[in-house]
């Protein structure tokens, strides 16, 4: 017979016989928002987008399935969770990457970045494929930021606001496009070249003065 450390307790106190074994049994593991989503991370990190699961993530941080929906609505939440925050970790890869560049320069290592995350973190970058769930101001406020750092680039390179925008806008498209095609087909070498020239086009495109 086993005992926990009330039960044995209980029984000192009372002066009662114990006949069997203590055993200290472990706490119970805190969960948070912030702790569930970092699991969800490593997880598609290490063994790709589609092994996402509420039971996958549950393991990785040995609780029950139904302990998780305390802090995500179900997979879909847990997914779009995962969504914000991998958009938030490539943000913070291209805004590293602008630091002590401009203009072109800039340009051109911020996409050299989003390449990069693509490549090195292809779980992560997968949940930025997912449509967002509707009405998520997260991720609304995610795709912002991220928008925002090539907006501030193009108008260091002399564009006016509206035109930064748009610039922005259709990097990003240009970008995130190609590294689905990438994800979803597989890296080849050529890809590199490929990649530099879109880079080139859209730097000599958008940036060229109005006529």
């Amino acid at each position: 017979m086993y005992f926990s450390l009330k039960e044995f307790t209980s029984k000192i106190v009372m002066n009662v016989p114990v006949v069997g074994t203590f055993v200290v049994m472990a706490p119970k593991p805190r969960l948070s928002v912030d702790g569930v989503v970092g699991s969800a991370v490593e997880l598609v990190d290490r063994d790709g987008y589609d092994a996402l699961s509420l039971s996958a993530v549950a393991g990785e941080l040995s609780v029950a399935p139904s302990a998780l929906y305390t802090y995500c609505n179900g997979l879909d939440g847990l997914r779009n969770m995962v969504a914000v925050a991998a958009t938030n970790n490539l943000t913070g890869r291209l805004r590293n990457a602008a630091i002590g560049n401009a203009g072109e320069a800039a340009l051109t290592a911020m996409s050299d970045a989003y390449r990069g995350f693509a490549l090195d973190h292809p779980g992560q970058f997968a949940s930025t494929l997912r449509p967002p769930e509707v009405g998520n101001d997260d991720f609304a406020a995610a795709s912002t930021s991220l928008l925002d750092i090539f907006v501030l680039v193009y108008l260091a390179m002399g564009l006016d606001d509206d035109r930064s925008r748009l610039a922005a806008r259709s990097t990003h498209s240009a970008l995130h496009g190609f590294l689905a095609i990438e994800h979803t087909s597989g890296t080849t070498p050529e890809h590199s070249d490929e990649y530099r020239h879109l880079v080139e086009l859209l730097r000599s495109g958008l940036v060229r003065p109005s006529s």
